[in-house]
């Protein structure tokens, strides 16, 4: 927005048009008051088109342009970028927009492809306002010296990761500044030289393509001085297969020095870091490096130069030139990049020592003992240890003394449970006995029918054996209510938990229920869902039928004789458990005694324990179940337990 814009705008905002700036007063008669009141609204206009200004200007949004060589998700180049965002971002105040290009001229080297690169990135930026365009390697600032006028005119050029010899003296334009990086290979031959004092042979490993050939020939360069020591080879125009076959058949006391390899002789590109990998794998002989990037992919180490560096100087440059300033410093800086860098696997395997390396060496990926990394934290644990394992073996006593007085509980809960299924029998033995007696006085009236009969000529067989058929009826129900009271009076250490249908476990109680429901003129209805599996014990289960049968026919002993109605039911509940309910007719349970009717010796009864429905709490817990008591809704009292069936129980005895 022009200041002319923003002057009428804001004298629009006072309430006038920009013309009633002037004085509408003849010169000499306008009153002060108002020559006061205009300065002022000039100031304030003037100010507030300053603060516009500054806010427009700091809004702005500055435009950068990344060239690459290569692709930039390669990792020396991913490790530059990164940095060079991270510096930029923390080093200039404006929103900053980077844009990324790749030349990728390893894999797309054509003349062609280079002569229509300018005319598509014209194309493209034309309606961008660029603020720099920074030339990552040599063959990114070869491009911009040469078309940059025409993509970019007049933008600010910076270049990194180039050393000195590429320039090679040339005249670099006034907008072109950059950071040269100090490219030795040296340092790293005669680091290795030392590490292994026999070495008579040295295999250089190096790639095709020009950036390839470029370095290659800087290290040809400053190996000519060891020449006298050692004998070179240099593999530079194998394909990358037999490369590696030729690598792992070195002779003894051979080195090897990996450069880079973008392109192996049979043409094929590559991801440098990924050969390094390959070749250090390969290789019967430990391999060095320049590039830190191929630290921890197999190499030993070296003096290793940083492309990461590279793009923290440029970024500090770049924002130089966005805030304007004006910078004392050469046009090109060189900053040292190189450390002296070894990876602690590598050492293991070829065997070296560490005081064969370096003074200042790093040694990453190392594997340290704990002792080493976590002395102080060994101590204190240790301490916290031995205090544990005193609080532990506490605990272990302490639970040892439990499960003994567990044990001592299941016992007396056992015993209890015995004790109350003794009371029951006990109860109800007068009507057991009538219930015998009934059987037994069968069989002594068949018997003596059967005398007759036996005395008679000629011998009516069929009738002879009618009565013995009835005395063996009569007999095998004697026995059966003998064993049903047998089977409940049997004392126990432990619950028997086996599949039972409870629909069993129900018909097996009201057969000892029998004869006392009909004394007292109840009338017992059963509702069964079916066959309903469950794990339990057959005894236990069979008790809390009889306990709550029981209670509930004493509940209706005052109800008149017609009306004494108990109705067990039994449903599926959630295809997991099933719900078991007996209901009565009787007086119901008063309203603040329902959830205390379950605790020991509580009882609604004048003769009445308080253990029977505090038993048959602890029997369905401990089935996995639970347990509870409701009024009906017109009279009587309802108790419900369920139980988990066969197919989804997962309890058992506590």
């Amino acid at each position: 927005m022009s200041h002319e814009l923003r002057t009428a705008r804001f004298a629009r905002l006072l309430g006038r048009p920009d013309r009633t700036l002037s004085a509408p007063f003849p010169s000499g008669t306008r009153p002060a008051f108002l020559t006061i009141r205009a300065a002022l609204q000039f100031l304030c206009i003037c100010l507030i088109v300053w603060i516009a200004g500054v806010s427009e200007a700091s809004s702005a949004t500055r435009h950068v342009v990344l060239l690459f060589d290569e692709r930039p998700e390669l990792p020396g180049l991913a490790m530059l970028e990164a940095e060079f965002t991270r510096t930029l971002a923390s080093n200039s105040t404006d929103r900053v927009e980077i844009y990324r290009e790749e030349l990728d001229l390893s894999r797309f080297g054509s003349l062609t492809y280079q002569a229509r690169l300018p005319d598509l990135l014209k194309t493209k930026y034309a309606d961008k306002k660029i603020d720099a365009v920074v030339a990552v390697l040599g063959p990114s600032l070869e491009f911009l010296l040469n078309y940059g006028a025409e993509i970019f005119p007049g933008v600010p050029i910076v270049f990194c990761g180039i050393d000195r010899r590429e320039l090679n003296d040339r005249p670099l334009p006034s907008n072109v500044r950059g950071i040269l990086v100090k490219r030795q290979f040296a340092p790293t031959l005669e680091i290795a030289l030392k590490i292994h004092p026999g070495t008579e042979r040295v295999v250089v490993v190096a790639g095709t393509s020009e950036f390839d050939t470029r370095l290659l020939n800087q290290a040809r360069e400053e190996f000519r001085a060891y020449e006298n020591r050692v004998a070179f080879t240099y593999l530079t125009t194998l394909s990358l297969p037999n490369l590696l076959t030729e690598v792992s058949r070195l002779p003894p006391r051979t080195i090897v020095l990996f450069t880079t390899l973008f392109q192996d002789g049979a043409g094929e590109s590559f991801v440098t870091h990924d050969v390094a990998e390959r070749i250090s794998a390969t290789a019967n002989a430990p391999v060095y490096g320049f590039l830190d990037q191929y630290l921890g992919r197999g190499i030993v180490g070296g003096s290793l130069y940083s492309l990461a560096a590279q793009g923290a100087e440029a970024a500090k440059l770049v924002a130089q030139i966005l805030t304007g300033a004006k910078s004392s410093e050469p046009t090109l800086l060189e900053v040292p990049a190189n450390l002296l860098l070894f990876d602690w696997r590598q050492l293991q395997r070829w065997g070296i020592s560490k005081a064969s390396l370096p003074a200042n060496s790093e040694i990453r990926f190392r594997n340290p003992t704990l002792w080493d990394q976590y002395r102080w934290h060994l101590l204190i644990g240790l301490t916290v240890l031995l205090a544990e394992g005193a609080i532990i073996l506490g605990l272990v006593v302490e639970r040892h003394r439990r499960r003994a007085a567990e044990r001592v509980s299941r016992s007396r809960t056992l015993e209890a449970i015995h004790l109350n299924r003794t009371a029951t029998v006990s109860a109800l033995s007068g009507s057991v006995a009538h219930e015998l007696s009934q059987p037994l006085s069968a069989i002594l009236n068949y018997a003596g029918a059967a005398a007759a009969y036996l005395s008679q000529d000629p011998l009516n067989l069929a009738r002879l054996k009618d009565i013995v058929d009835a005395i063996q009826h009569s007999g095998i129900f004697a026995t059966q209510t003998i064993s049903h009271l047998r089977s409940l009076l049997r004392k126990t250490d432990e619950m028997d938990l086996r599949e039972v249908d409870l629909g069993d476990v129900i018909d097996a109680a009201l057969d000892i229920l029998q004869f006392e429901s009909a004394k007292q003129g109840v009338s017992i209805s059963v509702q069964k869902c079916g066959p309903s599996t469950i794990r339990g014990d057959h005894v236990h289960l069979q008790q809390v039928v009889l306990n709550l049968v029981v209670n509930a026919m004493d509940a209706m002993s005052s109800s008149a004789l017609g009306e004494k109605k108990l109705e067990i039911c039994t449903f599926i509940r959630n295809e997991t458990e099933i719900e078991i309910s007996v209901s009565d007719t009787g007086t119901g349970i008063p309203e603040g005694q329902i959830k205390e009717i379950f605790q020991t010796f509580r009882t609604t009864k004048e003769e009445g324990t308080g253990i029977g429905l505090s038993i048959s709490r602890a029997i369905v817990e401990n089935h996995g179940g639970k347990i509870w008591a409701e009024n009906g809704k017109d009279r009587g009292a309802i108790f419900k337990f369920t139980l988990p069936l066969a197919s989804s129980s997962t309890h058992g005895t506590r």
